[in-house]
């Protein structure tokens, strides 16, 4: 079941996509290469999994592809942060029922 969005939520995923796009497309490679937070572009071949997984993000979303892969690598990295400092993650249902996610 697609996860409900708010309007708020919209707003921000619309104008942090405008955001990447302005920056990957008016910035010369001497701008990026001189400012904190310098965008690096990455070519990348996705295994069928994980073109799927983005496929579906979009549709559920409305995300670029750019923005999906952003923040998961975001999210990847708070949570082998989070594992390698010895936190477990933890998933809670609606019932209030825990589970441990164990990530590769």
């Amino acid at each position: 079941m697609p996860a409900v969005r708010t309007a708020e939520e919209r707003e921000v995923d619309q104008k942090m996509s405008r955001e990447t796009s302005q920056e990957t497309s008016t910035a010369s490679a001497t701008e990026k290469a001189a400012r904190p937070g310098a965008v690096e572009r990455l070519n990348v071949a996705l295994v069928a999994e994980a073109a799927d997984a983005v496929a579906k993000l979009q549709e559920r979303t409305g995300l670029k592809k750019v923005d999906l892969v952003n923040r998961a690598l975001s999210i990847y990295e708070f949570i082998d942060a989070e594992l390698r400092a010895g936190n477990k993650v933890i998933i809670r249902d609606p019932d209030g029922v825990d589970q441990i996610v164990k990530i590769f």
